[in-house]
């Protein structure tokens, strides 16, 4: 029987420790989940570090790059939509890069978050989920009939002084994937 992987991140969140340190502890917590990717940011002398986990390999990957994406795979071996994702990610960074275009950074990221474009042939989502692929082949993924698909959006923006802006987009319940109503909160502090 499986258990539920959402007290993973709430639990990070609250602890002070490094995440390496963290995923030796849970380790036998996560053996009983499904599949997850948890992927954790943490400062060290003014520079973010990058890192995931994966319960399916039981690898901790720390990221160099400077545009990374992740998806229900293993970031090693992404999905189609992930790589087009990311490439769009770097294509809006790269253009709206200083703090007085923040608004259109954020309408540009959420423009991404809700991309319904198909990203096929995927021969490993084919392979994974061959009678859903195409409905799962996009960024933004709404399958009404089974009810299940993407519900909120989260975009973080941390400046270089520390400021950041947490917006978070997510469906308000009722949830109506035909007509779904979005409610938007945003929150800003310092680190």
């Amino acid at each position: 029987m499986w258990i539920s992987r959402g007290k993973i991140v709430a639990d990070y969140i609250k602890s002070d420790k490094p995440v390496k340190t963290y995923i030796n502890q849970i380790k036998n917590y996560t053996e009983n989940c499904n599949e997850f990717v948890f992927v954790s940011i943490e400062f060290r002398h003014g520079t973010p570090l990058i890192s995931s986990y994966s319960n399916a390999n039981d690898e901790l990957v720390e990221h160099k790059d400077n545009y990374i994406g992740f998806g229900n795979s293993l970031p090693e071996k992404p999905l189609k939509k992930v790589e087009a994702g990311r490439n769009k990610l770097k294509e809006i960074l790269t253009t709206f890069n200083k703090v007085c275009m923040q608004q259109e950074l954020v309408d540009k990221l959420i423009e991404l978050l809700k991309w319904e474009e198909s990203h096929l042939p995927d021969h490993q989502l084919e392979t994974r989920r061959p009678n859903l692929f195409k409905e799962l082949s996009s960024v933004y993924v709404c399958i009404p009939q089974g009810r299940y698909g993407t519900r909120t959006h989260t975009i973080v923006l941390v400046t270089k002084t520390g400021h950041m802006n947490v917006i978070e987009i997510t469906q308000a319940s009722p949830i109506d994937p035909l007509s779904p109503k979005w409610v938007r909160t945003e929150y800003q502090f310092d680190l």
